[in-house]
Order: structure tokens, then C-alpha cells, then sequence
């Protein structure tokens, strides 16, 4: 368990004869008085106050490298068609439709199965299902319109859609998704590492998930190495505890950067939201219809952050007074086959099999046998004895690249230089990895394995990380590993803002920022 960081473990700043930071803004379009603050806290894109903050020549040409997907999810009440003559999955994903990045649909989750269970599920006329799309880097992203046209357009003519054409959208959500820097960004000029040294100069911190990966864990992580970080240029935080701190943007880093600021005591803390909501990426919907006769149970909906692994543990713990009556739950609901991975493109002969889609476990042995040249009829003891080996070497090779310290190392790992996620694999002798890794990196928009940097690759398929799918697939006990939370990401929030009693202005847009003295 990591130890929560507490007041004496942090250094303050010895008091500043610097001016304050001046934060000039609107509410709702209404001109406010002028703020001061002795600490600024960026937590939303920082090139989203550009032409407004006084940003250094050395701030600008980092934030001028950051690229970014665009991700775009709908909640389905859709018509159910039963009977079915193929298998149908709760969850599926397609990877070959997800490397065109084009905004095409390439998962979709069943959420009546995933809160009641299949066999009640499908007793029912209508279900609640979460489409996911993703755009790559574009310098026009899609428009939530523009998703809506994809969506219908491949509903009507989809292989693996098992629903009827006749739906309702109740929902969309539309976002920029997973700020990043190329392999020469992250290795020729090392911009991670270079806002690490910009940590606290001009009183301004860093805490989005650009600084280092865009999740719920890394952010939290990312907070306590940028205030335990001894290599930081100064050191930001006030001495005063009643000093005024203002953060920018009520999404996941605001709040839980915001948590920890109150933890060490500071009691002036104002978070600015440009929109009328908190939470950010994380958007959770709860459906009070359909559900099952003699049932009135509510349905949790994900449009955005879903997901728990054995490596949020220590998060849970951190957060534990504000994750109760919303405990962990599996999934799968006992469903052996809850995901389908679409084979399209994936196979070459002698390894096409018969089914347009496989079970996941299915698919990661298959995957395995027509990477490592295998025999297609290879027992699967035999597949798994090499899918065993190498997690044991990915985690021994990401312990020695990567190191110990969360969330990111403290120098670039420069055995990832110039690499793909998939040509570290290729080239470590790892490939009988890919099928199992493809589902965790890619199914929630952090890009495609052929061409996103190695780094970020090993930044978030740790070694538990790893265990946790191979676990999930084949232990036999069928223990829940991954999981959601009961009542959704959405009410972790809401009780970090309520019951930390966060103070949170809406439609508050900057218009200035001052932090440079004249």
C-alpha cells in the first residue's frame, strides 16, 4: 500500500516577495473582480489558455508538441433480437476497425448485462449499450454530429452488431482524449521530464493528464511525485496554510489534485470549471428503465472512466472514505464469454478460424499460436506455458526500463527510444502477449499498439496490470479482477466533491493570467 503523503512531508516554499498570481475572468459570460492567488494550478489542457495565460517561450514550445485522439461514446436503448442464431457477447471489440482511427464504431458494452446478468437481460425488450468511436490525431476533429452520422450510417450494415437497427440515442459524449507527445517529443527533446523541472516555477503547477498519461490512477500518482519531487526548479506550495490557491478545471485532476491540497491542510482552495459539471472524462449516466420484470433497479452507465484493476488498490485505499455503499463489482456478472474480439483482419492461414468473433480467451491463444508460428492445434497448456514466460520477462524487462517510481520514471527510459509499443514486444520476444494486451491498452483510446510510442505502452500496462488480464481470462476460481463500481465512477465524485466539501465555480472562464513579474 502506498503511504499517503501528509503536511510534514512537504517542503513549503519559504515566503515569496514575488507578486501574486492574477487570474482575470468571466462567470457565464459576467465580468468578475480580479483574483489573486499564491498558487496556480493548471488542471485542464494548457493549450486552452493560450493568448490568455503569460506562458514562457519554454512553456509554449512543450504545449506545442501535445497531439490528441478525439473520443466519442453513446448510450443505446436498442431492441433486443431473440433468438439469435450466433453467440453474442456483452462486451466487443474490434481491433482492426480501431487501427483506422477514423471514428468508426469499434467496441460497444452491454450495460443491462453488465447490472442484471444475460439471462435477465435478454429476457428484456430493450437494452442500455455503450458505443465507443475514436478519431486519431486530426487537425479538424469530429464533431458529436458527425459521430452520430458514423454511428447510424454502421448500425444499419454492421457484422457484429447482434441488436436491432432500431435504437434511441439517449446519450453522447464527446471529448479530447489522451494528450501525448510523439517518440521525439518524449525522447530527442524529453518534454515529460522537462515539465517535471518546470514544477512550481512561477507558482504554477502542472497536474492534467497530459504531464503523464490520461487516467483516473495515473493522475492521482502524478500529483504526489510532483509534490514529493525533490528536482523541481522551487518549491510552489505557500507556507501559509489560509494562502489562496486557484485550480483550473473540476475534471479528475482538479478534484483529486484538489483532495490533497486539503489533506495538507491548505483551506482557500477555489477550483474554476468552465462548464456547468464536474468529472471531466468520467461521465456516468444512471437509467432508471428498462429493466426486468419485478425489478426496478437502476442502470449504471459508463460514457467514460469504467474501469478497476488490482493496480487502483492503492488508490481505493487512499480514497476509502469516499468510495462507501460504491463498492467493486465484477463486470462480467459470472458470464464466462462477456467479451468478443471481432477477427476481421486479424488472421492470416492456417489460423482463420470459423467465427467472425472469438471469446477473448479464445483469442488471446489464437493470437498467440499465429505470432510465434505455432501449429494452429497447438494445446492450449502449451499456448499458455508461453504466454506465461513471457509475462514473466515483460515484467522483469518493465522493472528494469521502468524502475520502481510511479507513475513514470524520473529519466527517459531510453530502451524505448524510437520503438512502437509493438516493436518493443517484436523485439523482446513478447508476442505472444499481443492479443492479451491489445483489449486493455486500446478498448478505452489510448491508440493502437503498431503505433503508439513504446512508452506509453509500458507507462500503462504495468506488470500487475498484465497479471490482471491473464487472471481475468483463465483463473479458474473466476474471481472478479477487473471491475466497475457499483454506482459508478460518478458517485465516487460526487462524494469527493460533497463530502471534501470542494469549492467549485461554474462557466467560470479565464481571460487573463498574470504570473510573470514585470
Amino acid at each position: 500500500m502506498k503511504q499517503q503523503i501528509k503536511s510534514k512531508d512537504v517542503a513549503p516554499s519559504s515566503p515569496s516577495r514575488s507578486n501574486p498570481v492574477l487570474l482575470e475572468y468571466t462567470i457565464n459570460g459576467n465580468i468578475q473582480p480580479p483574483k489573486e492567488c499564491e498558487l496556480l494550478v493548471i488542471a485542464c489542457d494548457p493549450r486552452n489558455l493560450y493568448n490568455i495565460c503569460d506562458y514562457t517561450t519554454e512553456e509554449l514550445a512543450i504545449f506545442d508538441k501535445l497531439k490528441n485522439f478525439t473520443f466519442h461514446t453513446s448510450l443505446l436503448k436498442v431492441q433486443i433480437n431473440n433468438p439469435s442464431t450466433q453467440a453474442t457477447y456483452p462486451g466487443i471489440f474490434a481491433p482492426k476497425v480501431l487501427g483506422q482511427m477514423d471514428g468508426s464504431i469499434y467496441a460497444y458494452r452491454n450495460e443491462s448485462v453488465k447490472q442484471f446478468g444475460s439471462n435477465l437481460a435478454n429476457e428484456m425488450a430493450y437494452n442500455l449499450v455503450t458505443v465507443y468511436q475514436l478519431q486519431g490525431e486530426a487537425e479538424t476533429p469530429l464533431s458529436s454530429n458527425e459521430f452520430e452520422k458514423i454511428l447510424n450510417q454502421q448500425l444499419t450494415n454492421s457484422d457484429w452488431w447482434p441488436f436491432s437497427t432500431e435504437y434511441e440515442v439517449l446519450k453522447t459524449f464527446t471529448t479530447p482524449y489522451f494528450d501525448h507527445f510523439s517518440n521525439e517529443g518524449l525522447f530527442e527533446e524529453k518534454l515529460p521530464w522537462k515539465i517535471l523541472n518546470l514544477q512550481g516555477k512561477n507558482k504554477t503547477l502542472y497536474v492534467h493528464g497530459f504531464t503523464c498519461f490520461e487516467s483516473v490512477l495515473h493522475c492521482w500518482d502524478y500529483a504526489e511525485l510532483v509534490l514529493n519531487f525533490v528536482g523541481s526548479a522551487e518549491k510552489p506550495l505557500p507556507t501559509e496554510l489560509n494562502a489562496p490557491i486557484v485550480i483550473l478545471g473540476a475534471g479528475v485532476s482538479g478534484l483529486l489534485f484538489a483532495t490533497r491540497l486539503k489533506r495538507l491542510g491548505y483551506t482557500d482552495i477555489e477550483i474554476l470549471e468552465s462548464t456547468d459539471r464536474y468529472c471531466g472524462k468520467t461521465y456516468t449516466i444512471t437509467e432508471n428503465e428498462p429493466y426486468p420484470g419485478g425489478s426496478p433497479e437502476n442502470t449504471v452507465c459508463e460514457l467514460g472512466t469504467c474501469y478497476l484493476s488490482p493496480a487502483y488498490d492503492h488508490l481505493v485505499e487512499d480514497l476509502k472514505e469516499f468510495f462507501v455503499d460504491n463498492a467493486q463489482i465484477n463486470f462480467a456478472k459470472g458470464e464466462p464469454n462477456f467479451r468478443g474480439i471481432v477477427i476481421e483482419g486479424e488472421f492470416e492461414p492456417p489460423y482463420v478460424p470459423n467465427e467472425a468473433i472469438l471469446p477473448q480467451q479464445d483469442y488471446i491463444l489464437l493470437k498467440a499460436k499465429a505470432l510465434l508460428n505455432l501449429d494452429p492445434n497447438e494445446l492450449p497448456n502449451v499456448v499458455m506455458s508461453y504466454i506465461a514466460l513471457a509475462l514473466a520477462k515483460y515484467s522483469v524487462l518493465h522493472w528494469k526500463i521502468m524502475g520502481s517510481q510511479t507513475p513514470m520514471p524520473l529519466k527517459p527510459p531510453e530502451e524505448l527510444r524510437d520503438k512502437t509499443f509493438y516493436e518493443f514486444l517484436d523485439e523482446n520476444g513478447l508476442l505472444s502477449l499481443v492479443g492479451m494486451i491489445q483489449y486493455m491498452y486500446s478498448v478505452q483510446g489510448y491508440g493502437v499498439m503498431t503505433n503508439i510510442p513504446a512508452y506509453y505502452g509500458l507507462t500503462w500496462i504495468t506488470p500487475i496490470v498484465i497479471q490482471t488480464i491473464l487472471l481475468d481470462n483463465f483463473d479458474p476460481e473466476e474471481i472478479p479482477v477487473v471491475t466497475g463500481l457499483e454506482k459508478g465512477w460518478g458517485a465516487l465524485w460526487d462524494q469527493i466533491v460533497t463530502q471534501g466539501e470542494l469549492n467549485i465555480t461554474y462557466l467560470a472562464k479565464a481571460t487573463s493570467i498574470k504570473r510573470l513579474n514585470p
